[in-house]
């Protein structure tokens, strides 16, 4: 092979390890950029996003302070105004008198209150002894300077019961506000009566007071 020839194909084989590079080179730029450009396109659509959420702002901050109001309103008018001395005796009266009228509503006599314990006096915003109540940053601020007690009760009666005397006590049909913590479920003593089992459900029970004039 001549000079010449050899020179020729030095050149051609340089030149295409050249272009291979190039081409490895701009490949990669080129997914590099895709990348980018994806990545400023969320950026930009989570940007908007956030920037119509802070045109809703106002809005929202309103209608937390109208359901502040409601919430207000409520309390003012279903809970009772008492004395601290006061609390625990009428909020037995109350229970007792909500379980009859369930009784007579469902013709289920075997729903009972087994047993049931104050607790301790304290502030809606503190723990509050015998439950798992809602952490103070979670309670609404027409609640946090209430004076609560958890009152711990033990019911026996039909399912069916049980879960309508829940329902009334979430429609305020005490003469208070009262929030349950939790619950628990067992089985009951007595045997299933028209397919709806005896339970008995254990739950504390946090009633709110409130005291001054509406």
């Amino acid at each position: 092979m001549t000079t010449p020839m050899k020179l020729i194909i030095a050149i051609i084989a340089i030149l295409l390890i050249g272009a291979g590079f190039y081409m490895f080179d701009w490949s990669e730029k080129w997914e590099r950029k895709k990348a980018a450009e994806a990545n400023l396109a969320a950026k930009t659509e989570e940007l908007n996003t956030l920037k119509e959420a802070i045109k809703e702002l106002p809005l929202l901050q309103q209608q937390v302070r109208e359901k502040q109001e409601e919430l207000q309103k409520v309390i003012s008018t279903k809970v009772s105004n008492e004395t601290p001395d006061e609390f625990v005796g009428n909020y037995l009266r109350e229970i007792e008198r909500l379980v009859l009228d369930q009784q007579k509503a469902t013709g289920d006599y075997t729903f009972i209150i087994k047993t049931i314990s104050p607790g301790n006096a304290q502030q809606a915003s503190a723990p509050a002894a015998g439950g798992a109540p809602a952490p103070a940053q979670e309670t609404p601020e027409a609640l946090a300077a209430f004076q609560t007690r958890v009152f711990t009760m033990s019911l026996s009666g039909k399912y069916s019961t049980i879960v309508d005397f829940l329902y009334q006590l979430g429609a305020m049909k005490l003469d208070r506000l009262v929030t349950i913590n939790y619950l628990h479920l067992s089985k009951g003593g007595g045997a299933a009566v028209e397919s709806s089992p005896t339970l008995t459900v254990d739950l504390p029970i946090t009633a709110y007071l409130k005291t001054g004039t509406n």
